[in-house]
């Protein structure tokens, strides 16, 4: 099946493709992650949303994939329209991100000791208050 692709598709175009399709699959298990962190997932409506927000980059992009090696301007499109939704799921899968880690604090293992100068030994010393007797 993969040598039928290769053979109607320039190999630049398919590795294009193959990376907006892994970027759009990123994002989709993204938004499922967010969506269950946040207790509101519902399988009922995974279809729809495949249906409506999945299918239309994915079937626009392949059949631009297809015909970009018959036309030039074809190509240049499929590239431009790759470009435009490379940006837009990579925006999304940073927002979704921010949004799963949120809140997570990692502790670095590597501590790094800041030396004290001069002015910060003295300074202690400053704040002393002499003792009054009577």
């Amino acid at each position: 099946m993969l040598h039928i692709i290769q053979s109607f598709v320039a190999p630049k175009v398919l590795v294009t493709l193959e990376t907006v399709l892994g970027l759009i699959l990123a994002d989709f298990i993204f938004g499922v992650l967010v969506s269950l962190r946040n207790s509101n997932f519902s399988f009922s409506k995974l279809p729809r949303f495949v249906e409506t927000s999945l299918v239309p980059y994915i079937g626009g992009l392949l059949v631009l994939a297809l015909f970009s090696n018959a036309n030039t301007e074809l190509g240049a499109l499929f590239f431009t329209i790759a470009a435009t939704i490379t940006a837009k799921f990579l925006a999304d899968i940073v927002a979704k991100a921010s949004q799963l880690f949120n809140g997570l604090q990692i502790q670095s293992p590597i501590t790094v000791a800041q030396p004290q100068s001069a002015s910060a030994q003295q300074e202690p010393a400053a704040n002393i208050k002499p003792e009054v007797t009577q």
